[in-house]
């Protein structure tokens, strides 16, 4: 088949949407599909034209968020899909794309990563500039796809008319596995690494993971936590942790190579997500589940889909620092434990989450919508 993906996101952005697609694109082209991915450029300069790029052999089309639907008329002429597959249904090049799609009888698949609205400060422009009720442009959807029961809820809403197929996120479980290089571990010894991969955000809670630190190191001094990932609250996390005096325990990092991932995640022995809200389902926590880490989660949104109390991971019931702190320190104290639900994680994972599956799932419903 030729499948065209279109996203608002995609690498060298970061974020579950960007990763999710371009793993799509990656097995979708294993098995022998040919694939376009389409989304916005990234320099922000306005060039006349669009830019093609081939990126380990998928076309990977470079757009202006303001594409105007003429562009994309003519991409979907030159290119000729059997099937359309939009990311997003909030974003500005999911929707030109999907409409454009439909206005020259292309059959459209969207899939929904989310379960906010707030998440989405694209909404209100994107309805402003296309003049239609979102209700209207879903109704042309022919398929949903959500990545979790609560991203389900969510856009029923909108396709009350429409069956939407739940199918989670997958998991290359060829790189994010237990057996690999833990070359991040060498510079540490025998401390105690606590891992945040994310964006550094409020609703993702790192704020009060830092604060957390101040209880831990009052229990146990071998630890250090390592926080992955870039945000509007670098500046205020920097500043926290020299007022608690935690410079010594609390490592920032930045925004990290994806190719650097598995390692960090190996060479931790903890990984936690203590997130406020906004999480639809939370890749990264299947990542590190993935490498044989201990995760420690928020029991919100989707990832009370993943995480399964004692089985695979553990949860937070409460999100005060004294509380995350105590929970940290009872694994810290308890290893071994956490250690043994692991490995359990690791066998869900591959049987339940690897792409290699999560591909064939989504390749089925292609099929009962494609044409030619």
């Amino acid at each position: 088949m030729r499948i065209l993906l279109a996203t608002q996101w995609y690498p060298p952005d970061t974020g579950g949407v960007a990763r999710h697609v371009e793993d799509l694109a990656h097995f979708l082209k294993k098995r022998d599909h040919e694939v376009m991915v389409v989304t916005r450029k990234r320099d922000g300069r306005e060039k006349n034209g669009s830019r093609i790029y081939e990126l380990n052999g998928i076309e990977y089309l470079q757009l202006l968020a303001t594409g105007g639907n003429g562009v994309i008329k003519k991409i979907l002429k030159e290119f000729e899909p059997n099937i359309v597959h939009v990311h997003h249904a909030f974003t500005p090049i999911p929707v030109a794309v999907s409409l454009s799609s439909k206005i020259n009888n292309y059959p459209t698949i969207l899939t929904n990563h989310s379960a906010y609205f707030y998440d989405y400060k694209y909404i209100l422009k994107t309805i402003s500039y296309i003049g239609l009720p979102f209700k209207t442009i879903l109704s042309k959807i022919d398929s949903v796809i959500a990545v979790s029961n609560i991203a389900k809820k969510f856009i029923e809403s909108f396709v009350s008319d429409k069956e939407i197929y739940v199918i989670p996120n997958g998991v290359d479980i060829d790189r994010f596995n237990p057996n690999g290089s833990r070359n991040f571990r060498e510079k540490f010894d025998d401390i105690f690494i606590i891992l945040f991969v994310g964006r550094l955000v409020r609703r993702k809670g790192v704020h009060l993971l830092i604060e957390a630190m101040k209880y831990v190191v009052n229990e146990v001094n071998n630890v250090k936590l390592i926080v992955a990932g870039d945000g509007p609250l670098k500046n205020f996390l920097k500043t926290r942790i020299l007022d608690l005096n935690l410079s010594e325990h609390v490592e920032l990092l930045g925004k990290v190579d994806d190719r650097l991932l598995p390692d960090l995640y190996r060479s931790s022995n903890l990984f936690i997500l203590p997130s406020i809200y906004g999480e639809s389902f939370g890749i990264v926590v299947l990542e590190a589940m993935a490498c044989g880490t201990p995760v420690l989660v928020s029991r919100i949104g989707g990832l009370r889909e993943i995480v399964v109390e004692g089985v695979n991971g553990s949860f937070l019931y409460d999100r005060n620092p004294k509380s995350i702190a105590g929970k940290i320190v009872d694994i810290y104290l308890n290893y071994d434990i956490y250690l043994d639900i692991a490995k359990q994680a690791w066998n869900i994972v591959e049987r339940k989450y690897s792409w290699n599956n999560i591909v064939k799932k989504i390749e089925k419903i292609y099929l009962k919508f494609k044409i030619g």
